[in-house]
């Protein structure tokens, strides 16, 4: 299997003003199995020259926090990678973290991330969020798992639909 037939996105780092690649970008995948088979094809690989240094973006945001360990550098903020399988629960428990949702939900298999929302001023749950699945078989199982009881509350599930970086550029350009 090629690597580029697993690809679901990729986003090219490039400078704001001129447009240039700043030599660096992310790509996702379908799974963490297939991301870990890229990683050990490409990391290392030389392209035109260049030593391509290929990682999992949670391990090269942990490393870029706070760097050089300067106290009055702010971290940054902690991205989170989505797959396509990603679902809406709603309905949530005040006392809801996002732990007790990833724990609940694999069972239906691997989460790839949760994402619990919160309001800005208050820091306070919104009561709902979102986890992604490494594949279209498991978000069917978390569907499944749709008006069942989770800390005391019948959660809303449902398929959350997200727009590629095609269909948002159409969507800006109408």
């Amino acid at each position: 299997m090629l690597i580029f037939e697993v690809v679901n996105n990729r986003q090219v780092s490039r400078d704001a003003e001129t447009g240039i690649s700043r030599g660096c970008g992310f790509v996702t995948m379908r799974s963490l199995a297939e991301a870990r088979t890229a990683i050990n094809a490409l990391d290392g690989f030389d392209l035109d020259g260049r030593e391509m240094f290929v990682k999992l973006a949670a391990h090269v945001v942990a490393s870029r926090r706070n760097p050089g360990g300067l106290s009055h550098t702010p971290p940054m903020k902690d991205h989170i990678f989505e797959s396509r399988y990603k679902i809406y629960v709603g309905n949530l428990a005040w006392s809801v973290q996002p732990q007790h949702l990833r724990e609940h939900f694999t069972k239906c298999g691997t989460v790839v991330s949760t994402r619990l929302l919160t309001d800005r001023k208050g820091g306070r749950s919104r009561v709902y969020g979102f986890l992604s699945f490494s594949s279209a078989e498991e978000l069917e199982a978390a569907l499944q798992l749709n008006n069942t009881e989770f800390h005391g509350r019948d959660i809303i599930v449902r398929e959350a639909h997200v727009k590629s970086p095609d269909t948002l550029s159409q969507t800006l350009e109408s």
